[in-house]
């Protein structure tokens, strides 16, 4: 199989550099089992001059066509895949740094399947343990990865790229590729391997919101591009209504908001014992620091709902 390795990249000129680096010391030999293409968001840092610096190694580094989003990246480069005859494409950000026989495993497991998933770690900080389990949803919750798999850590064969295309949001393109699949009918045999993956969350309470919101504009438009009804939105946004709901439910009777919290607190509690295998520095006292992580989650999935409205608004 004729393989691409295409990361995205905007302003991330250290950790690209860490990325590529994991990726000429595979198994796989880089220029004959799989090549790299840089896909960047016209970066204002050093990301080209890192990216040169490998082009030894026959990485190629391009400027996104339209910027805007990384639903513009991922159509550029099926595209560019489709073009120069490639078999299979294996999507990762430059925040990743790939084990060293993460490309052999995905192959090997691909000659039997339509799209893979691999493994994510994170380090271990508080924000890692409160949404470890947003990276690793598709090996938590059983047979989700038949549905989805994660865009930074997946590989996948490029005829589906004939039948069905990224959509153009900024955000969530992944989520709204797995929806256009699912609503087309497009059968594919999807799987996880043992293919590990180290990627990184953002480090403080700004960034987890900025990039929250990012994700809640990406989904809003990726529904709205596939004609998808925003089912999952919905449910995750009953989490904070329930609990404002409950809440001031509480002066007349206090049993509700007491039997809700102690189900968030063992929801809380499942997910942080489920994601210990995927945080390389596991802490026992932040095992419920995946309750702000859902509420969070929880919040800009009302968000979401919200930019979807108003987008309709927006547009009579």
């Amino acid at each position: 199989m004729k393989a691409l390795v295409v990361i995205l990249n905007k302003n991330n000129a250290e950790n690209l550099n860490l990325c590529l680096e994991s990726l000429v010391n595979q198994t796989a030999k880089i220029g004959k089992d799989f090549d790299v293409l840089i896909l960047d968001g016209a970066s204002t840092d050093g990301s080209r001059e890192v990216a040169l610096k490998f082009s030894r190694y026959g990485v190629k580094f391009k400027v996104q066509e339209r910027i805007g989003g990384t639903g513009f990246a991922r159509i550029e480069g099926c595209q560019y895949a489709l073009r120069k005859g490639y078999d299979v494409v294996i999507w990762g950000d430059s925040e990743n740094v790939y084990e060293e026989n993460y490309v052999d495993k995905i192959l090997m497991c691909l000659k039997n399947f339509d799209a893979v998933g691999g493994i994510p770690i994170v380090d271990g900080s508080f924000f890692d343990h409160a949404f470890a389990w947003y990276h690793a949803i598709h090996v938590i919750i059983p047979k989700l990865h038949r549905f989805h798999l994660p865009g930074n850590n997946k590989a996948e064969k490029t005829w589906i790229y004939k039948m069905v295309m990224y959509p153009p949001s900024v955000r969530a393109e992944d989520y709204g590729f797995s929806l256009l699949i699912l609503k087309k009918g497009i059968k594919l045999k999807q799987t996880v391997t043992d293919a590990f993956v180290h990627v990184s969350l953002p480090k403080n309470f700004k960034e987890i919101l900025s990039w929250q919101d990012a994700r809640a504009r990406g989904v809003a438009q990726a529904l709205k591009f596939v004609g998808f009804k925003p089912y999952d939105i919905i449910a995750w946004s009953t989490i904070p209504t329930l609990l404002l709901i409950f809440s001031i439910l509480s002066f007349v009777n206090p049993v509700p908001i007491c039997v809700y919290l102690l189900f968030l607190t063992i929801l809380s509690i499942y997910l942080g014992v489920r994601s210990k295998r995927f945080i390389k520095n596991f802490r026992w006292p932040y095992l419920v620091a995946p309750l702000i992580g859902i509420m969070i989650h929880s919040l800009y999935s009302m968000k979401a709902l919200i930019y979807m409205r108003w987008s309709n608004e927006k547009h009579r």
